[in-house]
């Protein structure tokens, strides 16, 4: 099955968002607005109080929200993030919502917060790697709060969980779902480029060229406009050329260049979120290992070996690719040759054995290790 990039980086970004000064809106051109009060996420439009003034920004436009003013359940929610205590933040988020559902207690000032709680529930989720839990809390964004600006991401989030566990058909009815909301509201063009990025994404029976074409349509809708979605779809087409590498369907001297350039583009970008990052990295690392190995060239391997690295190190909370680049980390030292290199090798595939039981990735770190 193919990697997806669609899940979205927003997820992480509002777990472990620091508190500012005053809430900071960051939208898709680089741009800050600063030193105001969020009021309301709507799925159309974010409301803010600018001094005495109410102002409002197109939702679509906006990538990241950093508050100052958070209720106190999400405000112990993110100790907890920090303090790696993730189920006692999923239960504080989950209370918080929960009591607001009911009724027993309001927001009347920051009307954006409850839905923010229930949506960090499924990042937290995603993050653990628990894909039925993240899409039954997806669902509950999508039913208790369908005018928010997390709605589409919820959309996308329970699409995405139900690939991975193994459901394409019921991720694909889900993205048929979602593409029937944002016909029916009139939501913004990028909601639309992103369903149908993630349709070609759920679909496995599109390979090969014929699924890089697809996604090249993709980052020519988006354009500069949708950096975010682009970018997913970039990363896509230097996944997709792998795979054609491992499926031998190309010659690994023409496709691997066709990879790299795609995912250094992402690399290159400074508005890159971190879900695609991580997979360009990852996917670099990956190009990097295949002409490296082969060639048996050291200074390859040991470029590969910081890619791996620093997607290990700088984005911890992206379990789709941490496991791969731990693992791939050890072949690295593995095949450096020296005896340090090897003590390194066995400690990387202990590792993912450990944190990452059940996966792929895990199983071919036992291969590997001495210790089994």
């Amino acid at each position: 099955m193919m990697r997806s990039t669609f899940l979205l980086g927003a997820a992480a970004a509002l777990l472990l968002a620091p508190f500012a000064t005053a809430d900071k809106i960051f939208t898709a051109d680089g741009k800050a607005i600063e030193d105001v009060q969020v009021l309301e996420e709507g799925v159309s439009e974010i409301t803010y109080r600018d001094g005495r003034n109410e102002r409002t920004v197109k939702t679509e436009t906006v990538v990241d929200i950093v508050y100052e003013d958070v209720p106190r359940d999400i405000a112990n929610g993110v100790t907890m993030v920090e303090e790696d205590d993730l189920f006692g933040a999923i239960q504080t988020y989950d209370s918080y919502v929960t009591r607001i559902l009911a009724g027993d207690i309001r927001e009347t000032r920051r009307r954006w917060a409850p839905a923010n709680a229930a949506w960090r529930i499924v990042g937290l989720y995603e993050s653990l790697g628990e894909l039925e839990e993240a899409a039954t809390a997806a669902q509950r964004v999508i039913t208790s709060f369908p005018d928010s600006r997390y709605m589409p991401m919820a959309y996308m989030a329970k699409a995405d969980a139900e690939y991975w566990s193994g459901n394409a058909e019921t991720a694909q009815r889900t993205l048929a779902d979602f593409k029937s909301v944002i016909e029916s509201k009139s939501l913004a063009e990028r909601y639309a480029i992103e369903v149908d990025l993630a349709l070609i994404m759920t679909n496995d029976s599109l390979v090969g060229q014929g699924r890089r074409t697809a996604l090249s349509q993709i980052v020519k809708r988006a354009g500069d406009k949708y950096v975010t979605v682009k970018n997913r779809a970039l990363v896509a087409i230097g996944e997709s050329a792998l795979d054609d590498v491992t499926a031998k369907r190309g010659t690994a001297g023409d496709l691997i260049p066709v990879a790299l350039d795609h995912f250094q583009r992402v690399i290159d970008d400074p508005l890159a979120e971190n879900v695609t990052l991580a997979g360009a990295y990852s996917g670099k690392g990956d190009c990097l290992f295949q002409q490296g190995a082969k060639a048996q060239d050291q200074a390859k391997l040991k470029e590969a070996l910081l890619c791996f690295l620093r997607v290990a190190a700088v984005y911890p909370e992206q379990t789709r690719y941490v496991p791969k680049s731990l693992f791939y980390a050890g072949r690295c030292f593995d095949l450096f040759g020296t005896e340090q290199g090897a003590e390194r090798a066995q400690q990387m595939y202990a590792e993912v054995w450990f944190r990452f039981q059940g996966t792929k990735w895990a199983n071919e770190a036992k291969n590997f290790s001495r210790r089994r």
